[in-house]
């Protein structure tokens, strides 16, 4: 195969796409930031990415873009069961066919690993990585653990500002866990175009695994004030992306998914990420670097 010089990346705009089209960026490639809506994309991404207006729920709006390019990036801005999603992945995948994408990359953007118990979720996230693998398309699915980018979700800053308290994730306080950081998966997709793992699923996160009241530790550093972890409870944590989404389907899938999770046996998600650095070359943040470093620029941004 010829060497990738030319990347898409879908949702470029989004706290998923973004860190990859600069990760492109800075691994020299020639960067197409697919959206919707040029001219605010311009406001948010380097001058350097060339905007491309693209619509997924219009195949050949997609087949477009992707005729510009040698390699994508793609996650799901939908529940995989939805109709909606399942019609933007056959885009997806006709138009890479079409166009003889040379590489294709796809997040799950939630932890469906094989560690986790079956839910509607889950299992939609695994048909979809299932329907990308068996395309014919030259495919790396990514599995990240938990976002840390979700400590920004204005609720989260505005209970550990006023009341010290972290009342996400939903899980266990016992529960030690690797993290994902959004830049570390931009860094490992653009590791992924030449890397020899196509028709792999790589489980992906950030090093250092910790429990949440560790974290609520290193949450204190930033906010100059002692915080300490009260979780909701699933039903609560349900209602609560209910309204942050306007969707109840959300709101339940979504929380049945952390609710896999506090079911894996002992710790976990827990990825090796010593082995994940060696094999694609690439530097990962511990977490607690994340946190000091790069937690208050978010901050900023979205808080």
């Amino acid at each position: 195969m010829s060497k990738i010089t030319k990347l898409l990346v879908f949702g470029a705009t989004g706290t998923q796409g973004h860190p990859v089209v600069d990760a492109g960026l800075e691994a020299g490639l020639e960067v197409f930031a697919a959206t919707r809506n040029p001219d605010d994309a311009a406001e948010m991404l380097s001058d350097q990415a060339n905007l491309i207006e693209t619509d997924l729920a219009d195949g050949e709006s997609v087949a477009d873009a992707m005729a510009q390019v040698d390699a994508a990036f793609f996650h799901l801005p939908t529940l995989p069961d939805a109709t909606q999603a399942i019609n933007m992945v056959q885009n997806v995948i006709c138009a890479a066919q079409k166009t003889r994408l040379k590489r294709l990359v796809f997040t799950t953007a939630g932890y469906c690993g094989d560690d986790m118990p079956p839910g509607d979720f889950v299992t939609g996230l695994r048909m979809t990585s299932a329907a990308f693998l068996n395309s014919g398309v030259d495919t790396v699915v990514l599995r990240p653990t938990l976002y840390l980018a979700n400590l920004v979700w204005p609720h989260l800053l505005r209970e550990i500002r006023e009341r010290g308290r972290l009342t996400y994730p939903p899980l266990s306080a016992k529960r030690r866990l690797n993290w994902t950081t959004t830049e570390d998966q931009g860094r490992i997709a653009v590791a992924c175009l030449e890397a020899d793992v196509v028709g792999e699923t790589l489980d992906i996160a950030s090093p250092e695994p910790i429990t949440p009241p560790e974290l609520c530790q290193m949450l204190a550093g930033v906010f100059g004030r002692e915080v300490h972890f009260a979780p909701e409870s699933i039903d609560e944590f349900a209602n609560t992306l209910t309204h942050m989404s306007g969707s109840a389907d959300i709101g339940r899938a979504i929380s049945a998914l952390y609710a896999g999770i506090d079911q894996i046996p002992g710790d976990g998600p827990l990825v090796d990420t010593d082995a994940l650095e060696k094999r694609l070359s690439v530097k990962l943040t511990p977490v607690s670097q994340w946190v000091e470093e790069r937690l208050g620029a978010l901050i900023s941004l979205y808080g």
